[in-house]
């Protein structure tokens, strides 16, 4: 009996050895990933020629990444110029009935979902909503789970704001009115820039932080593992004003190790 219990422990303790060895990507450790973001930022003298503005949006799985949930009646705001229509657009869960925000002044748009949607699917929803209610006021496309948003009519718009759903809401370009003048850039550090970790082979994005006023980043509480850090660029080498992700990788392979991950660059308007 004591022969039996001595050999239980000893093979209790040799698999508690062998899953301790393994690396697990996400937060909860005591290491961190820093890095920097800088780039161009294409501007105009005099105020250039007239613009669009470009949101984009990066939507959350419905069951909550890294605490990240997408709850009944969630909403994000979109914006046209002046004296044109604002909206809402609100998530209701198939499984029971939200309540519509209701939004004084601004129109609804609905997306229904369910707590077994991925991003990709709630994004392609998303997208779907806003096309079949404001096609006047926006062109909307999707890339994964980037919903990347344009209006229609030139000039200022107020920004997005994500509100309290757990999505990414960007600006890529600000509106501008038309006043003459040429087009130039200059490169600079991006401050308050939104800067997105991937864990491991995840798909999406798990967390995200802002640049500092030079363009630096960290991300905390990590274990070891492989990462993948990524910002958003307009890509230059495409028509149009299509975002792309530029991409950087990092590995920690150490408990308390802060990792200095490749600079990020960008392009941005």
């Amino acid at each position: 009996m004591r022969l039996l219990s001595y050999f239980s422990l000893t093979v209790l303790g040799s698999a508690l050895i062998f899953s301790s060895c393994k690396k697990v990507e996400g937060p909860g450790g005591t290491s961190a990933i820093s890095g920097n973001v800088s780039g161009l930022i294409l501007s105009s003298s005099g105020g250039g020629t007239a613009e669009q503005e470009v949101t984009t949006v990066i939507c959350a799985h419905a069951d909550g990444v890294s605490g990240s949930i997408l709850d009944n009646s969630d909403y994000f705001l979109l914006n046209t110029p002046d004296g044109g229509t604002n909206y809402y657009v609100w998530y209701e869960n198939t499984n029971w009935l939200g309540q519509d925000p209701g939004l004084s002044g601004r129109t609804g748009i609905k997306v229904t979902y369910s707590n077994s949607e991925s991003s990709v699917t709630i994004a392609t929803n998303t997208a779907t909503a806003i096309s079949t209610a404001a096609s006047s006021d926006f062109s909307v496309s999707v890339a994964n789970d980037i919903v990347t948003i344009t209006n229609v009519s030139f000039g200022e718009v107020i920004d997005a704001d994500d509100m309290n759903t757990p999505f990414a809401v960007d600006v890529s370009n600000q509106g501008k009115s038309a006043t003459g003048g040429s087009s130039s850039s200059i490169e600079a550090a991006m401050a308050d820039e939104r800067v997105y970790i991937k864990y491991g082979a995840e798909d999406f994005y798990s967390e995200s932080v802002r640049t500092d006023a030079n363009g630096n980043y960290q991300f905390k509480g990590l274990t070891e593992g492989d990462y993948t850090i990524y910002a958003l660029s307009l890509d230059t080498l495409s028509a149009g004003l299509t975002v792309m992700e530029v991409v950087v990788s990092a590995s920690i392979s150490d408990k308390k190790q802060v990792v200095s991950a490749p600079d990020l660059f960008i392009v941005k308007d």
